[in-house]
């Protein structure tokens, strides 16, 4: 059982944290000259992806007190990913954000932390949409959270790594928007039928 969630919390991660790994890379690429300039825009989001693990678990836990709990969770899963497709809501903002961050003058080394706050802003500008569809995962029994977080934290550091060392390949990917979508209403079938 402490698979399935540690895999549960890694794959939801993978699928909703797609889309946020293609906006943050090219604002990574061009803020930034160096692996530590990189390094310190991933303390950033991984500060970003706590925070929304935080408020996902508190939003997750008092939905889960409504009956029917996996229906709500599994429809706004569904309405993000019809979000994501149509770019209704998120990608807007998305858009913007990157605009306005790609007009940032180059940071020095000096300035690390100038970076871990932009990595910040930039994260959380991305990670709105994923503090509904974590939440959708913490509305099972609490003892199972820790493996949960677990596997959002190790699917996170996987994405870090992929942006730090593989952007270039990773922008080359089809349909990734597409691939997102698809993953979410699987993600949102599943947890209807109370299989997550």
């Amino acid at each position: 059982m402490v698979v399935k969630y540690l895999l549960s919390g890694f794959v939801v991660k993978i699928i909703a944290g797609f889309d946020d790994t293609m906006t943050r890379i090219p604002i990574v690429a061009n803020i930034t000259r160096t692996k530590r300039g990189r390094y310190a825009f991933a303390i950033g989001v991984l500060l970003a992806v706590t925070l929304a693990i935080t408020l996902s678990f508190l939003f997750g836990s008092t939905i889960k007190a409504i009956p029917y709990s996996n229906y709500i969770a599994a429809g706004l899963i569904f309405l993000i990913a019809l979000s994501i497709y149509f770019g209704w809501f998120i990608e807007k903002p998305k858009e913007e954000v990157e605009k306005k961050l790609k007009k940032i003058k180059r940071i020095s080394l000096r300035r690390f932390l100038k970076l871990i706050a932009i990595g910040f802003l930039t994260a959380i500008a991305t990670v709105i949409d994923d503090i509904i569809v974590y939440s959708g995962l913490f509305i099972g029994t609490i003892s199972n959270a820790p493996y949960i977080i677990t596997g959002i934290f190790a699917a996170t550091f996987l994405q870090i790594g992929a942006m730090i060392y593989f952007s270039k390949k990773i922008m080359g990917i089809k349909y990734k928007k597409e691939i997102t979508v698809v993953g979410l209403i699987i993600l949102s079938i599943l947890i209807f039928f109370k299989i997550l």
